[in-house]
């Protein structure tokens, strides 16, 4: 079986769209230098994040965001190289848009979005909730994509098994605050669990603006991860998978969670919006 490689970037993402671009054509080329099949980058990455990097969405330059994302498209084709592209997915004038990441095919077509279904009360502010799952098969490795605070919420990973996902990779952005608090240990520790609760392996990528809470990494299903990146430094990490265990690691969990009847999958309001439901729509 031929291995699916994965490249995974961290940068300081801001509210200067064409700055977070260049980043992100900088990586594209480092990863298929590296071998890499599919560059993973940072929640919000391309757009910044509403509510840390700016205020909110009013006068927000959506048109420069279309078309940096056209230009990265472009980009992923020349390439020959799959990217999930963090970003916010505009629905209209008068509704939230939504919090996503955009998996980019090596033709440069977006071909699935994962909408944020976990929001928090401060995402509820700006964005419209998620309410459905994206997986995609790449290279024999069935892939599940999640951001950030879904990893509180275990439903969203059994969700993800119970479809066949043995890899997520979960876009965060725990950074861009004044220091350390609880964000330094909480998701070091929560996706090694969802993983090991699930039988999945996990790249999980943060942004390096300071202060960061912590450096990418690719967690195993036994618990450990198998590398990561130092905080507040912008850098990559490159991992192949299926991968194997840590030395003298073992799974745990045979007996997988079942998700109740009507199993909530969101938290905040989707939007019903027909550019939300087409999860192939143009950015």
């Amino acid at each position: 079986m031929d291995k699916l490689r994965v490249a995974s970037c961290q940068f300081p993402v801001s509210n200067d769209i064409a700055k977070n671009a260049r980043y992100i054509r900088r990586y594209m080329k480092r990863a298929v230098e590296a071998g890499a099949d599919l560059l993973h980058t940072s929640e919000t990455c391309l757009s910044g994040y509403a509510g840390t990097d700016f205020e909110s969405f009013d006068d927000f330059d959506w048109d420069l965001l279309r078309t940096e994302t056209a230009r990265l498209q472009a980009l992923a084709a020349e390439l020959d190289i799959w990217l999930v592209l963090g970003s916010g997915h505009y629905l209209d004038g008068e509704t939230k848009p939504t919090n996503c990441l955009y998996l980019i095919d090596p033709k440069g077509d977006v071909v699935d979005r994962y909408d944020k279904c976990m929001c928090t009360r401060g995402d509820q502010k700006h964005y419209s909730a998620g309410n459905h799952l994206a997986i995609h098969t790449i290279k024999e490795v069935t892939v599940g994509l999640a951001i950030c605070y879904d990893v509180c919420y275990p439903q969203i990973y059994v969700a993800y098994r119970d479809r066949g996902v043995t890899l997520m990779l979960h876009s965060f952005y725990n950074a861009g605050h004044a220091g350390p608090n609880c964000l330094d240990v909480l998701n070091g520790r929560q996706v090694p669990t969802r993983c090991a609760d699930n039988l999945m392996w996990a790249v999980a990528n943060n942004s390096s603006r300071p202060y960061s809470h912590w450096g990418s990494f690719v967690a195993r299903p036994d618990a450990t991860i198998a590398q990561e990146l130092k905080k507040n430094v912008a850098g990559m990490l490159v991992h192949d998978f299926p991968d194997g265990l840590s030395e003298g690691g073992w799974t745990h969990n045979h007996l997988p969670m079942k998700l109740a009847k009507n199993e909530v999958l969101t938290f905040g309001e989707p939007s019903g919006h027909e550019r939300q439901v087409d999860t192939v729509s143009e950015p």
